[in-house]
């Protein structure tokens, strides 16, 4: 058994319509699996997708009833179009389903309902801090029981730093000193937030290192996937803006500014001092040299290697990165004059 909870706790949990039969109110879920793999107990979604024939009466991009004849599921939120084909959580069309919920959008319920009755409930079930997390009595950590803040097993949170409400600390993330972490972010094991930047500077015939001490500032209901490391600034903190999400193995370096809604794939980083505005996609494996301006909306194909500012709303790609039309006409014509 993976979890158990009713379906009376799912939908009010969730806003969604109850049922005035109360009496399927109770039924325990204690799963979840793909649409042709659910079983009685598991709670599933369908989109609305199906390549099959269509056969419902005035239902002009239904399916037929054959098609559901072997779902089961406890649980099953469905487009919202199909509500005139549900009384009171049962359809006709879904037999075998206990309760069919018609939702706006089945993946997004669907979503939602792992995120909070599985990750939350399952994998932090017991852990607001972890035995083993050290946490600095001077950081600051926001509704750890009140507002489901989570410090996992073997993480470090230093002296001064901040963890908004609901923020989740999986495993092994370490948190220096004069980060604030703003609500509902995510981090997966092996995150480093607030380290030293890599940077130097020549003063009397030696190479000496700068101490980034500034800190890191990252707003709310951003993700950061396992091994990513976001360094610290010099004397104004490295910034990232919200819902921002970060692939595996990405670097953010020291004093560069992120807007919102960035997307960056794993094994892709900016060097220190990149300005990045809102929007921006990197792709795979890209890197970016210091001190530049990613424009709003820019996309970067993966593996290019972006050496220049970039304009806004533009999608590049190739090493160096250029307008992504021009770079495949280079390619094109080298192709030829190879074959010469």
């Amino acid at each position: 058994m993976m979890f158990s909870v009713s379906l009376s706790e799912i939908l009010e949990t969730m806003n969604l319509k109850m049922p005035s039969n109360e009496g399927v109110l109770n039924f325990e879920l204690t799963g979840f699996s793909s649409l042709d793999q659910a079983g009685m107990h598991d709670v599933s979604f369908w989109t609305g997708d199906a390549k099959t024939e269509t056969g419902l009466a005035g239902n002009a991009g239904g399916v037929s009833a054959s098609a559901f004849a072997g779902v089961t599921a406890g649980l099953l939120f469905v487009p919202s179009l199909y509500e005139k084909y549900c009384v009171d959580g049962h359809s006709e069309l879904l037999p075998n389903v206990h309760f069919v919920c018609p939702v706006e959008s089945p993946y997004h319920a669907m979503v939602t309902f792992m995120k909070e009755f599985v990750e939350r409930r399952e994998v932090f079930e017991e852990t607001k801090i972890a035995a083993s997390a050290q946490v600095h009595a001077s950081a600051v950590v926001e509704g750890v029981v009140g507002e489901n803040a989570v410090i996992g097993p073997n993480c470090v949170v230093m002296k001064g730093a901040t963890i908004g409400a609901g923020s989740i600390l999986e495993a092994s993330v370490t948190v220096y000193p004069r980060v604030t972490i703003g609500e509902d972010c995510v981090f997966q094991a092996g995150v480093v937030v607030g380290p030293r930047g890599f940077g130097f500077y020549e003063y009397e015939g030696k190479r000496r290192m700068v101490p980034h001490l500034a800190g890191v500032h990252i707003g709310n209901r951003c993700s950061f996937s396992a091994n990513d490391v976001v360094a610290a600034g010099f004397v104004s903190p490295t910034v990232i803006g919200d819902d921002c999400h970060f692939d595996t193995f990405v670097q953010v370096a020291h004093n560069c500014r992120l807007g919102n809604n960035i997307m960056m794939a794993s094994q892709s980083g900016v060097a220190g001092s990149v300005i990045m505005e809102d929007d921006v996609e990197f792709a795979g494996g890209v890197q970016s040299a210091g001190h530049l301006t990613i424009g709003k909306g820019v996309k970067v194909a993966a593996k290019a290697g972006v050496t220049k500012s970039l304009k806004a709303g533009k999608v590049y790609a190739g090493y160096p990165a250029e307008e992504i039309d021009v770079w495949r006409r280079s390619v094109v014509k080298l192709r030829m004059m190879g074959k010469k």
